[in-house]
């Protein structure tokens, strides 16, 4: 039945939210391409013209539409209660045909989930702690995917909340729990933790340990023997690209 192959493959969509949205697509767009004093308010009108802020990544690789709930004191550095935010997933977007198959790219999910820590990093005030410009980086963390998520989803729900904060030295490390849902179903969960750096702080990271004693140079003989890989131009190359490169049919046993 349609009900059981729904059931299967995930393909049912959730309805777009009704709840009203406390910051919609227009302050998150001000956060990551224009003036974060018309996302948060005046307290970052230093960050309009004069100061670097972490942002948001913009259009095509924003995926928050609107913050429907916030249960965290704003401009606070503290760990607190959860916020929302929701995603309508647009089931043509340039991500299903550059996947190659029918479900979200996990990198695109694992966004949809970090984006709302770094616009609660912003909320919380972190920029706010530094007379310097900082930056902000994703350290690590663990996720479970439970279910993958297909071009008709509607609406995926992201809940994060600030579980730890670690100040030292002009850094700020942050820790989020996160969970995404499709209607009342959890789809995705894990923790992450992120750090604001100064551009000194950065500059003094000695990156991967011995990386030149570990680096392989083949033999005059390898060099001799090796056999080029052409690699094939598959479309779509970018998210403006309109064209879409067919798969390769499936072969039939027998």
């Amino acid at each position: 039945s349609k009900d059981y192959l729904d059931a299967v493959w995930g393909v049912s969509a959730q309805p777009a939210s009704a709840v009203p949205a406390l910051y919609d697509k227009e302050s998150i767009m001000q956060f990551s391409n224009g003036r974060p004093s018309l996302a948060f308010g005046p307290e970052y009108e230093v960050f309009d013209n004069e100061r670097r802020i972490a942002r948001l990544p913009g259009p095509p690789y924003q995926f928050m539409d609107r913050v429907v709930e916030v249960d965290h004191p704003k401009f606070v550095l503290q760990k607190g209660g959860w916020i929302e935010a929701h995603y309508d997933v647009p089931p043509q977007e340039w991500y299903f045909a550059a996947n190659r198959q029918t479900s979200m790219a996990y990198c695109i999910l694992l966004e949809a989930a970090l984006q709302p820590c770094g616009w609660l990093a912003a909320y919380a005030g972190s920029a706010l702690r530094s007379q310097q410009d900082v930056k902000f980086r994703n350290l690590g963390g663990t996720a479970r995917l439970i279910k993958e998520v297909f071009p008709h989803a509607g609406t995926m729900r992201m809940r994060v909340r600030m579980t730890d904060v670690n100040e030292a030295g002009g850094m700020i490390i942050e820790n989020f729990d996160m969970q995404v849902y499709l209607g009342d179903e959890l789809i995705y969960d894990g923790t992450t933790y992120f750090g604001f750096f100064s551009a000194q702080a950065l500059a003094k990271q000695v990156g991967v340990r011995d990386a030149a004693e570990r680096t392989y140079t083949p033999t005059p003989s390898e060099w001799q023997n090796f056999t080029p890989v052409s690699i094939p131009v598959v479309h779509p190359m970018t998210p403006e690209d309109n064209l879409v490169t067919p798969a390769p049919s499936a072969n039939m046993p027998g």
